[in-house]
């Protein structure tokens, strides 16, 4: 109705600023690995696709909220793409083998300039779906991934491999984010959020 949509709309500008600070603080827990790379001057058995995947997706969010007009998706995505293009950097500096960390910082890069190249070749209401539906699929699969603990804690009984904190700001971001694209009526922004809120309950459930 009417009177739901104009209360909704209300609450678009605190909602969007409470995900976004949510959002950028989360991104600063990567400062902690980068701070034990350091200590250590080594990434160990780390696996920097958290990062890569980061860079990715947070560019493809950046240029939809773009795209959009969206200040919202469009400031946390910028300060995201930002803070995880220097935590991929810091990643290589302290890479166990940096011949095949500079592979993937390669690729990501190709994968970037083809993404630019596209968007800035294409009419703007063309071209806004289809990096909304990529955003969208990629936010999935980066919800998905921690499915694999969730099946090691079931079989072993045990939530070690699960750090609460991190579970905790994934489900209040995710769940201010499902709030915010229910709220801007995007089921880009909506759906992979309450995927993510869903997983992230199910996780702090096996705490």
């Amino acid at each position: 109705t009417r009177e739901r949509k104009k209360m909704l709309e209300e609450w678009k500008d605190f909602v969007g600023n409470l995900a976004t600070i949510c959002t950028i603080a989360m991104f600063l827990s990567g400062l902690e690995q980068c701070a034990k790379f350091y200590k250590n001057k080594t990434t160990g058995e780390m696996s920097p696709m958290s990062f890569l995947v980061g860079v990715v997706m947070t560019f493809v969010w950046f240029t939809y909220g773009r795209l959009k007009g969206d200040a919202s998706l469009y400031t946390v995505n910028g300060v995201g793409f930002v803070l995880q293009s220097v935590f991929a950097v810091f990643f290589y500096m302290y890479a166990v083998n940096r011949t095949n960390m500079m592979k993937k910082l390669l690729l990501v890069s190709f994968i970037l300039a083809s993404l630019h190249l596209v968007i800035n070749n294409t009419q703007p209401s063309e071209i806004q779906d289809r990096i909304g539906l990529l955003g969208a699929l990629m936010s999935v699969s980066y919800c998905a991934s921690p499915l694999a603990t969730v099946r090691l804690v079931i079989r072993t009984k045990s939530a070690e491999t699960l750090p609460f904190f991190q579970i905790l700001m994934t489900c209040i971001v995710t769940g201010l984010w499902t709030i915010y694209g229910n709220i801007i009526a995007d089921s880009f922004v909506h759906v992979p959020n309450l995927i993510g809120f869903l997983i992230a309950i199910f996780q702090l459930a096996h705490q």
